[in-house]
């Protein structure tokens, strides 16, 4: 079966003997495959006497099962053939996906649907695992998100599940009794079945396989039927909250915010598609839109869209608002706004230009989308396709604003004025409730958004262009017309204050939005000794955004000067809207990049510093995936951009180990509740040998270190390590976030680890590293067919200075390693030196070791 022509064809679904629902995905072109289960039970069927037993279940079946465990899961097994994979316990579903090379999705469908059908439910590892959820839970405990929809839930009728407490912890777990392994193994039995899973199937091989896989599925799990369980499926009753009163959630050190919520109950059969389409017109960043429209009157940063529930025609939007300090004081204005606009899109004459554009948007995502992506598209029932019901969306959709205009929202503030805390059975909260402030007078005067240029213009195929050489252009042309431009500018004058690269990258804000919807992804990152811009995606609409963007970064709006050296001082300390660690990782980068005491200067920002800088800076860059006909469009873009096109090597040279290690810390703003620590192992060399042997090393001690930290010693929910390169610096990362340990008691377990490690790898057989190194080499030279792992790889070679045959080179020397190689990288990573260390926690006096 050949690829539909038409990317938004909808894959039919066929239902199998045992009742397993199935749809299969065969394309033409790509390296990867992809596979998603969803089981038609979540967070919401549970027993209501064990709150987040169905999030439990999650994370016991990634455990194992009868014929897959230990090293040889899922887990293990997705790792380390360099794929992704996850799960999601929503209200009425559970899903669990992955990505992998197509060669490889046999073996991790065979062990996901071993885990699925056949789980251990090991009596000692429930233990073990619920403090793991329970430390997933005191972290979720600082997420902004989360505690905005625990205060937004207060407001609902206890009878109704949303107003409970879902994702579980120690308390609601009592895995030691009778009762609870009763609910357990009976909420598996009930719900785990065929008759209430789909599955979805994505990958270059034919559609025979693709069958003969999903047969397998069907005569793997549990034959039934959908149950029948009224009580628990359908029987809700009515969605009803109380909006008199506004809620304000006390939170430290947060972006202040302003969540608006809207319940709907009845909604029609076509209700969620048309959300999805309301969703993207709130969100947009079009000129004239709201999103713009409020920013320009300096009340809010940007418009989300949340729908954190839907189940049996209910459904709940969430419209969140970052605020400024003005948008703080005027929150009613906004409420009125946020009305207004949706007062605007009802008119009859939106109806056609907001479709025309939504459907070329969602058109655009599915060209050249991974596997995974499209299963996670396609998985949602009404997810929009060239067959959708466009009248039957219109209908939904006035129907859908109609009830949001009639009931209006529940209001919501998240900022620092003092609450009292309230008793809760989940997550903790200060908050209060304080009468609506009435909004002034105030008239906006909508237009029609401008509809997005790059998603309507072709290149023009001027052909062969002249590139300068600083640009390396790499082949071959990507079958589904996708490309990848990387840049980066290095600064001889000094690097620029962050507060100049916040300023620009607040004004690259509403372009990255513009350019999603183009189909490309748009990045622009500090990297410490230099800035990167990436742009990937849809090859066509490339030249047009660089030569748009040129125009931004040379002159950029005063709004975002004004705004960049904020953005700078707040960046300097943790807040409480990420995890520690997610926070501390996007600033790895830049602190490896500047060096120990390099802040980078700062002053007030102004479009003559900002010149002085570019006129220093010299870019080098890497293309891939282009046609050949594009170089022409593609050269005149980029001779727009701001510096010169360097002569020399934008890589580092030969590594500077110095003695010991380095250690920064990064505040938070409010006391902190956990420990999060990155430790970097730099590379002790640039020899391709000794990239070698690291990156093999970190495959073996990848799942070992996961296991150890994470599920014997349970030092927090985030734990992992990996090989990875920042910037131009390539090493192992190992990471932590702990809720019970210090920084010195982390860096001790971690120094332990390797240890024991050393010994465990020294007693192995040596056939097996020796194994784990020759699939490393199979699979390291990215495939041809996959854009985005060659176009990374290509760049990451570029970052680190080495010439286009280095990922080759490695391959080669991966095949000779021996196990007496690989003991000498780890005592080489055990000595220490040039240990970079990124905490939220002081420096110990002295290690522990």
């Amino acid at each position: 079966m050949r690829q539909p022509s038409d990317p938004a064809e909808r894959p039919s679904p066929t239902t199998l003997a045992n009742g397993l629902r199935v749809r299969l995905l065969p394309s033409l072109n790509g390296s990867q495959a992809a596979a998603l289960v969803r089981v038609h039970a979540g967070a919401h069927d549970a027993p209501r006497a064990y709150p987040g037993l169905a999030h439990f279940i999650e994370h016991l079946l990634f455990l194992g099962g009868r014929d897959y465990r230990a090293g040889d899961r899922l887990m293990p097994f997705v790792q380390g053939c360099g794929g992704q994979l996850n799960a999601s316990t929503r209200e009425r579903h559970t899903d669990f996906f992955f990505q992998v090379p197509a060669g490889q999705l046999a073996g991790a469908v065979q062990r996901l649907l071993d885990m699925l059908a056949h789980p251990l439910f090991d009596p000692s590892a429930q233990v073990r695992e619920r403090e793991v959820l329970h430390a997933e839970y005191r972290a979720r405990a600082q997420d902004v998100e989360t505690l905005c929809d625990a205060a937004l839930s207060t407001a609902f009728d206890r009878a109704h599940p949303i107003s409970g407490f879902h994702a579980g912890n120690r308390d609601t777990l009592p895995v030691e009794d009778a009762g609870f392994q009763h609910a357990l193994r009976g909420f598996h039995q009930r719900f785990y079945r065929c008759g209430q899973i789909e599955l979805l199937l994505a990958g270059p091989q034919d559609a025979t396989e693709l069958q003969r896989l999903a047969a397998m599925a069907d005569a793997t799990l549990t034959a039934g039927d959908a149950t029948t369980d009224g009580a628990t499926i359908d029987n809700v009753p009515p969605l009803t909250c109380n909006r008199d009163r506004w809620l304000r959630l006390q939170l430290e050190n947060a972006q202040p915010r302003l969540n608006l919520l809207f319940a709907l109950d009845g909604m029609q059969a076509h209700g969620v598609p048309a959300l999805d389409h309301l969703a993207s017109w709130f969100a947009s960043e079009a000129p004239e839109g709201l999103a713009q429209r409020l920013r320009a009157e300096d009340l809010c940063q940007s418009v989300k869209v949340r729908l954190p529930y839907r189940h049996a025609g209910q459904g709940v939007v969430v419209i969140d608002l970052p605020l400024t300090e003005k948008g703080l004081n005027e929150r009613a204005l906004i409420v009125e706004a946020v009305l207004d606009w949706l007062r605007f899109l009802s008119h009859e004459a939106r109806w056609q230009p907001f479709r025309e554009e939504y459907l070329r948007v969602r058109r655009r995502s599915l060209q050249g989308a991974e596997p995974l992506a499209r299963l996670r598209h396609w998985v949602e029932p009404l997810a929009w396709g060239s067959d959708s019901d466009e009248a039957g969306i219109r209908e939904a959709l006035v129907s859908l604003v109609a009830a949001m205009l009639g009931t209006g929202p529940l209001v919501l503030t998240v900022d620092s004025a003092a609450c009292e805390p309230i008793e809760t059975c989940g997550f903790p909260l200060r908050l209060s409730r304080e009468p609506p402030p009435r909004p002034a007078p105030f008239v906006w005067h909508w237009q029609q958004p401008a509809a997005n240029p790059w998603l309507q213009a072709k290149a023009v195929n001027r052909g062969a262009g002249r590139l300068p050489p600083a640009l390396r252009w790499l082949g071959p042309e990507d079958a589904d017309g996708q490309g990848a431009l990387f840049l980066r500018w290095r600064f001889t004058n000094g690097q620029p204050s962050a507060g100049l690269w916040h300023a620009l990258s607040h004004a690259l804000g509403a372009r990255a939005a513009a350019a999603r919807q183009a189909g490309v992804t748009l990045r622009f990152e500090d990297v410490g000794d230099g800035w990167c811009l990436t742009l990937e995606g849809f090859a066509e609409a490339i030249p047009a955004i660089i030569g748009d963007l040129a125009r931004l970064l040379v002159a950029p709006p005063a709004a975002s000067l004004r705004e960049g050296q904020a953005l700078a001082e707040r960046d300097a300390v943790l807040g409480t809207d990420e995890m520690p660690i997610r926070q501390l990782l996007q600033r790895m980068p830049r602190l490896l990049g500047r060096g120990a005491g390099e802040a980078g200067e700062v002053a007030t920002l102004s479009p003559p510093m900002l010149l002085r800088h570019w006129q220093s800076a010299q870019w080098q860059g890497v293309a891939t995936g282009f046609a050949p006909a594009l170089s022409g469009a593609l050269a005149d873009a980029i001779s727009a951009l701001p510096g010169c096109p360097s002569a020399t090597s934008a890589g580092n040279p030969e590594p500077v180990r110095s003695p010991g290690m380095r250690w920064h810390e990064v505040g938070g703003g409010v006391p902190m509740t956990e420990t999060a620590v990155l430790l970097f192992c730099p590379l002790p060399a640039r020899t391709a040998t000794c990239e070698a042997a690291w990156r093999v090393l970190a495959r073996l001690i990848e799942p070992e270190f996961f296991r150890r930290l994470r599920s014997e010693l349970q030092l927090g929910y985030a734990v992992f390590s990996r090989f990875g390169q920042f910037g131009g610096h390539a090493g192992m990362l190992f990471a932590v976030q702990s809720p019970t340990h210090s920084a010195q008691a982390i860096m001790g377990h971690i120094r332990a680890f390797f240890g024991d490690f050393s010994a465990t790898l020294a007693a192995q057989p040596a056939e097996v590293a020796e194994r784990i190194a020759a699939q490393a080499s199979e699979g390291h030279v990215a495939d041809v067919r996959d854009l985005h792992a060659r176009a990374e790889q290509a760049w990451q070679t570029e970052l680190a200075g080495h010439d286009a045959a280095r990922p080759r080179e490695v391959a080669s020397a991966m095949c000779a390693l021996r196990r007496a190689d690989l003991l000498a990288a780890l005592a080489t990573l055990r000595a220490g030196d040039g240990w970079v260390v990124v905490s939220n926690a002081a420096q110990p006096d002295a290690p522990d070791g």
